[in-house]
């Protein structure tokens, strides 16, 4: 068992040791695409920034500071999932062309392989932002930032798991990129990078559940702010149930699987 652990993370490190030496491979494009992403975020906080300033630095109790935190949890575990874990957006076309075929056939953890397929390049400035952003939020304080650190692991987990449970529906459904564009880059994002006062109960409730925009963005911000023991289990335990049932679904959706019959090398 020990041997098939260590021959699992094995297998990880090689796989994002080749897709960093492929990103750079392009370093222009990389740079690029990373710095387009560190400015496209970087717009969004000089625009808070001018509302806070002409509403004398603070509206409805909100702070600033609870925008950077805003747009550093959710943004860095965003540009972590993608930058590392980037295959799994990769499952609905690979269900739809066959090309899960490889990934089957091979002696591998079939997740793990999946998700270290692709690497999104862009995602590299997504994820520098957002702990930049974060290192500015907590004030140099290097418990809290640790403590941000461990809630941004938990996030990308969930994230993944998202990602998982709404790409595999793709053997059900058939095309669906378009409404995993709207719920990944629409949904997720929009609930996690503004502030949870301003939702009403509605949305607050698909936050909990269809949505984990509260796991990923706001209880954690919460915490850093006051530690609360129930609130911290309870984000464990979603990320735990969550990852389980992204788990399930992927395994019990290959059963509806059709082999395309590809004889091909991973990509």
């Amino acid at each position: 068992m020990l041997m098939g652990v260590k021959n699992t993370i094995n297998f990880f490190i090689l796989s994002l040791k080749y897709n960093i030496k492929s990103s750079l491979e392009y370093k222009k494009s990389f740079i690029v695409q990373s710095i387009f992403m560190i400015l496209n975020n970087g717009f969004f906080l000089i625009f808070w920034a001018v509302v806070f300033q002409t509403n004398e630095g603070q509206i409805n109790g909100i702070e600033m500071n609870d925008i950077l935190y805003l747009w550093s949890l959710p943004v860095a575990s965003w540009g972590i999932a993608n930058f590392f874990f980037g295959g799994f957006r990769e499952i609905n076309r690979y269900v739809l062309t066959g090309g899960l075929d490889t990934y089957i056939l091979q002696p591998k953890n079939m997740l793990l392989n999946l998700a270290t397929s692709k690497c999104d390049f862009g995602a590299f400035g997504d994820m520098m932002y957002g702990l930049v952003v974060g290192w500015i939020a907590c004030g140099g304080s290097i418990w809290q930032y640790t403590q941000l650190l461990f809630y941004t692991i938990l996030g990308t987990i969930i994230t993944c798991a998202t990602f998982v449970m709404v790409r595999i529906i793709s053997i059900w459904l058939g095309e669906i990129e378009q409404v995993a564009h709207i719920y990944e880059n629409t949904l997720l994002i929009t609930l996690c990078n503004y502030p949870f006062e301003i939702f009403g109960g509605f949305m607050k409730f698909i936050m909990f559940t269809v949505v984990p925009a509260a796991y990923i963005s706001h209880l954690p911000i919460k915490l850093l702010g006051k530690f609360d023991g129930r609130i911290f289990l309870w984000i464990c335990l979603m990320t735990v149930v969550y990852t389980m049932m992204a788990i399930i679904i992927f395994y019990q959706s290959l059963k509806r699987y059709e082999s395309g019959n590809h004889i091909a090398m991973k990509e």
